[in-house]
């Protein structure tokens, strides 16, 4: 268990510092906090390498790297792409944009693997430090540019602007935030739960070692795929739609793994069904929070949807293990799995309807003070 803490410790420190880290989006830009964010991460990776025991790795790791994860999240990159697309390309390019995640999950994961198997987990740090400080900081401050206007942000409201400020208060108490905040539990929780338990689930299938890992590729794969897909629909038959397939295909998904599975082959295909949507209604979701919300506030109210997915993250994969070792069998936990996801689509849905009557952006812009224009 102690081999995990510092896992532990820093998800829960990246759920807890998002919101803050969302109003620091919105005051100084995405840029500069995925930039800084980039240093904190291999400073991070650096103090876990030379540790001297579990108190200093859960520092190293679990403080730097958990706040670094924060600033380096899907958040900060889907903002920045939607300050400088329009709506009718914003789609696209967050989902080829994030598409990345996955992808640089399934070419880097092996390699890292096979150095800490190959010498020691010590040198793989320094290796991960490497990458980050060499290859990432100069790519993200060449090519990471914000635009030089964004609708709607002027400097004051920006700087003026607290965590939990009035445009902020507004939204928070809104049924559209209400229903992003329950949708998104249901993506946290059944996600983190099927990155956990899938080898477990091959393994109770009678499954190899190998066929489980095969499935966590194919999840990863899926949702590069997917991320690139959701984000085109998007665009074409609109945001709501598409989050509310993707979340329904991610529940059939996990009905199929608990009833349909007949052997390893079978067993592949149902987990590219169920990854594929993954990073598409990460992607979507992304786009919702900007248009609903609109751009000024839209850091804040991604870091605070995001404080409950990682409430979810935390308690899917522990409430899917005790779930196995009450009954000796996924299937329960596959159930629930698609009971929530079926219900983050009707949060959806229902989200959809409420911005329909009452458009949150408009208010909140229309609330906005007149001097902050002039």
């Amino acid at each position: 268990s102690q081999a995990v803490l510092p896992l532990s410790v820093a998800m829960a420190v990246w759920g807890v510092s998002q919101p803050f880290i969302g109003s620091m989006l919105d005051t100084y830009g995405p840029r500069r906090i995925i930039l800084a964010g980039l240093i904190l991460m291999s400073l991070g990776f650096l103090a876990s390498a030379v540790s001297q025991n579990l108190v200093q790795l859960m520092l190293g790791y679990g403080l730097f790297v958990g706040i670094a994860s924060g600033g380096l999240a899907t958040a900060a990159f889907g903002l920045l792409i939607s300050r400088r697309f329009g709506q009718q390309q914003r789609g696209k390019a967050i989902g080829f944009a994030l598409a990345g995640i996955p992808l640089g999950t399934l070419a880097f994961a092996p390699f890292i693997s096979f150095m800490a198997n190959s010498w020691n987990w010590r040198w793989a740090f320094v290796v991960m430090a490497a990458i980050v400080l060499l290859i990432g900081l100069p790519l993200g401050y060449l090519f990471l540019k914000e635009p030089k206007h964004v609708e709607g942000a002027q400097p004051q409201s920006l700087k003026a602007g607290s965590l939990f400020n009035k445009d902020i208060l507004r939204a928070i108490k809104s049924r559209a935030y209400l229903f992003l905040l329950l949708a998104y539990f249901g993506c946290g929780s059944s996600g983190q739960f099927i990155q956990a338990h899938l080898p477990a689930i091959a393994r109770d299938h009678g499954f190899s070692p190998q066929v489980g890992a095969l499935g966590l590729g194919m999840i990863g794969a899926g949702g590069a795929v997917g991320a690139m897909i959701g984000g085109w629909l998007s665009d074409r038959f609109g945001r709501f739609k598409v989050l509310i397939a993707g979340y329904l295909m991610r529940a059939v998904g996990f009905f199929m793994l608990a009833f349909f599975v007949s052997d390893s082959t079978s067993f592949l295909i149902i987990a590219l069904i169920a990854g594929i949507p993954v990073f598409l209604t990460v992607t979507v979701t992304q786009m919702v929070v900007f248009e609903v919300f609109g751009t000024r506030i839209a850091g804040r109210m991604l870091g605070l949807i995001f404080v409950l997915h990682q409430v979810g993250s935390t308690l899917g994969p522990w409430v899917g293990g005790k779930l196995y070792e009450s009954t000796d069998s996924y299937r329960l936990a596959l159930l629930i799995g698609t009971g929530l996801l079926s219900f983050s689509a009707l949060c959806v849905w229902l989200l959809q309807e409420s911005v329909k009557r009452h458009p949150i952006a408009e208010a909140i812009a229309e609330a906005a003070p007149k001097a902050a224009t002039t």
